[in-house]
């Protein structure tokens, strides 16, 4: 937290000054608001299929968030695509624009000891703002990347070994992980985009095991990442199968989601850098 923040946050609320009392219970309330609306996302999320897409469309643009924050983005702002700070965006030559809609997310703090042993982690609410409460001279331009870069990127993730086959027995599918060989098999042949939707499924399994519903998840959002068209995908039965349970729960159920894309997509990314690398080297 910046040592600055109490200075800052006196003048909220109509310039109000605070005590020190009166500050603490402030920030508390604060956080607790924020607990709360994680909760109520949480639910709304799996009502319905529609709301647990926009869930995984936000997810999928903040994969490094956890599935809480994915939350908290989604009730304040789901039209974000990049979210800093003050100083996170002054380091790349933003200004934040005067009186700029804030969306409150929350950062690890301090860690502590409970009573049984385990470790916890404390937070406090950090707040951000998205790249259009910013003026900045130099904005990211969304990369796009023919299909046979993307199935090269995708292939290049997969955790287990691909072999390239002429069909897979059996089935008609074009992609399929063998979870006790621990191959990823092509067969030749497939067409995008449906080769995108296989894959990333079959990559998904690689992190998550056995479960067509997460792993079906995944590949949505992996595919909505890298502008894929995923108009055929349908999360109904998904947001079913939570509905039985609560906010917490919920959370808990979308967590090995939310790791299987961040991992997947990190190596994804780390390839693109290395071609970029390797096409740089090849220029020179």
């Amino acid at each position: 937290m910046s040592e600055f923040e109490e200075v800052f946050n006196s003048y909220n609320s109509g310039n109000k000054q605070y005590s020190k009392e009166e500050y603490a219970e402030y920030k508390k309330k604060e956080k607790q608001e924020v607990y709360n609306l994680i909760d109520k996302t949480a639910e709304k999320v799996v009502t319905n299929g529609e709301e647990l897409k926009k869930y995984l469309d936000t997810q999928s643009k903040f994969d490094q968030y956890s599935v809480g924050n994915a939350m908290l983005v989604l009730a304040q702002m789901p039209n974000a695509t990049q979210l800093r700070d003050y100083n996170g965006w002054q380091n790349v030559g933003g200004y934040v624009k005067k009186s700029p809609k804030e969306v409150k997310i929350l950062e690890p703090a301090d860690s502590y000891m409970r009573e049984d042993g385990t470790v916890g982690t404390n937070y406090n609410v950090k707040k951000v703002y998205d790249i259009t409460q910013v003026n900045i001279k130099d904005k990211a331009r969304q990369m796009r990347y023919d299909n046979k870069i993307l199935l090269k990127m995708f292939l290049q993730s997969s955790n287990a070994k691909v072999e390239v086959v002429d069909y897979i027995p059996n089935t008609d599918k074009k992609a399929m992980y063998d979870m006790n060989n621990d191959t990823l098999y092509i067969a030749k042949g497939a067409e995008a985009p449906s080769i995108f939707y296989e894959v990333t499924q079959e990559i998904a399994m690689q992190e998550i095991g056995e479960d067509t519903l997460k792993s079906y998840c995944v590949s949505y959002m992996l595919c909505k990442k890298y502008n894929i068209d995923v108009s055929n995908y349908n999360f109904e039965n998904v947001a079913i199968s939570m509905q039985s349970m609560d906010a917490k729960q919920i959370r808990e159920e979308l967590e090995p989601i939310r790791n299987a894309m961040e991992n997947i997509n990190s190596r994804i990314t780390e390839n693109i850098k290395q071609l970029a690398r390797e096409s740089k080297a090849k220029e020179r």
